[in-house]
């Protein structure tokens, strides 16, 4: 998961289909999307994720430990 998260660009694919394109922010910002691929997720961005549904106000899409500290903190 490392590797994707600082990738450029991201694709995801279903069945030799893309089904998703965009930079690591813009895809793991859709965790229920990718839920339905069957895919994980950073746990750090799960728990982000989270978080932002049962109120907390941090945005969609944190990668990293230090991304979540920093919204926690603002």
């Amino acid at each position: 998961m490392e590797e994707v998260v600082r990738a450029d660009k991201v694709y995801v694919m279903d069945s030799g289909e893309v089904v998703m394109q965009g930079t690591p922010k813009e895809i793991f910002s859709q965790v229920e999307k990718l839920k339905e691929y069957r895919l994980d997720v950073p746990q750090v961005t799960l728990l982000a994720h989270e978080l932002h549904k049962a109120g907390v106000d941090i945005p969609e899409g944190i990668l990293t430990t230090e991304e979540l500290v920093n919204a926690l903190c603002l």
